[in-house]
């Protein structure tokens, strides 16, 4: 009879495989089991480990928001983790405008909640990590990394907005606020052009935009901790700005034309409006005068929240008009691409602008002899490039926090 077979046990098979005791065949950065059953993967720190920082985050139970089981503590995870975290309060941070929050509010205020709320915490260290991958040129890593904490951190703020108690919705408004951050961060570190489909991006910043923006009503109903009520002062942005609290950013002066460009254009494109008898024209109207604001109130955000914002003020009209392909609601979706150019050295929101402008009409479509020097001065607007502000951000911050 033939001697059977030896064989030989593996300490290498994900969690997940081994809290089922069955074989892990130990692929990455999923194994097939976990990826046929749409579960997260991880695995154990190796006894012979290289050293290198682990793919996924160790220990991420989908049933559980904290790291219960011992084997979850695994020292890579908590030296990534650690590394995340560092790079958050002194790098990553100070890349946030504060506009009128107190000094060293991203530095210390939003970590100090991040302690006690996993879901916060998660979704500050996905953010870090985009940011590594943005300083290191979209590395792959670290995007990765950056997506699972992100899909832990979205699946744990899921369960608390189903269930939210007074002591969560202010770290709940923050989370979204940074969920936000991270959806337009992601198409732009990644560099894959292939995905940018504009509508359907503007789409879903709107829908993360209308959740900040309930959440932040409901701070009101509840008391709040200290952290918490330093956002109230934008409920009295007027105010502040009438007794000239707050000054205007010193802005790149190639930045500070195109903005007077953009004016310029709009107000060419106004008269185009006026003049048109199509049956939309107050839905024109009313977007044209939601954008022209955002981009008078550059670089801040005042009374309508910014550029950044503007994907909530877009109707379900205004949508189905681009959808059909209507002309002038596209050119005002071309001027929105150009706005949002005016951010383009913020990190996270990068080229944006250009993608917006180049997705949004391709670069051999037909263009009505009408709209032509306006799609060309877009397309030319938005080649204009700036230096990353990053080091300019954390150099005003570290002052204010002294």
């Amino acid at each position: 009879m033939p001697s059977r077979r030896s064989h030989t046990k593996s300490r290498r098979g994900c969690f997940q495989c081994k809290r089922r005791h069955v074989k892990c065949d130990e692929e990455l950065p999923r194994c097939s089991l976990c990826r046929k059953r749409g579960l997260d993967c991880d695995y154990p720190q190796s006894g012979d480990a290289d050293g290198q920082l682990p793919l996924t985050p160790q220990g991420s139970n989908q049933h559980n928001d904290t790291l219960t089981s011992s084997e979850g503590w695994s020292a890579q995870t908590r030296m990534l983790e650690m590394k995340l975290f560092h790079h958050y309060t002194v790098e990553a941070s100070f890349t946030l405008r504060q506009d009128v929050l107190e000094a060293g509010h991203f530095q210390v205020a939003v970590p100090r909640l991040a302690t006690s709320n996993p879901f916060l915490l998660d979704i500050l260290l996905a953010f870090a990590a985009l940011h590594l991958a943005f300083l290191e040129q979209g590395d792959s890593k670290w995007l990765e990394i950056a997506l699972k904490y992100q899909s832990r951190a979205c699946s744990a703020f899921s369960r608390v907005l189903a269930d939210l108690a007074p002591e969560t919705l202010g770290p709940a408004f923050i989370c979204s606020i940074f969920i936000m951050l991270c959806a337009f961060a992601y198409p732009c570190v990644s560099q894959n052009r292939d995905t940018f489909d504009p509508l359907l991006q503007v789409l879903e910043i709107n829908r993360l935009l209308t959740g900040c923006a309930f959440l932040f009503e409901q701070l009101d109903s509840v008391e709040q901790p200290e952290e918490i009520k330093a956002w109230f002062i934008y409920k009295r942005r007027v105010v502040l700005l009438k007794q000239g609290q707050v000054e205007d950013a010193q802005e790149d002066p190639g930045l500070e034309q195109l903005q007077r460009d953009l004016l310029k254009s709009l107000n060419h494109l106004r008269s185009s409006i006026d003049s048109t008898e199509s049956p939309h024209k107050a839905i024109y109207l009313s977007t044209w005068d939601t954008l022209q604001e955002m981009v008078k109130e550059w670089p801040r955000g005042r009374n309508q929240g910014g550029i950044l914002a503007f994907p909530i003020h877009i109707s379900k009209e205004f949508m189905a008009r681009l959808q059909e392909g209507d002309w002038i609601a596209r050119i005002l979706f071309l001027h929105y691409g150009v706005g949002m150019h005016l951010l383009s050295n913020k990190w996270y929101v990068g080229t944006w602008g250009r993608r917006l402008v180049a997705t949004g009409l391709g670069p051999q479509e037909e263009v009505p002899e009408v709209w032509q020097e306006t799609v060309q001065w877009a397309r030319q607007a938005v080649a204009y490039t700036v230096p990353y502000d990053g080091e300019r951000q954390k150099e005003k911050s570290e002052m204010g926090l002294r």
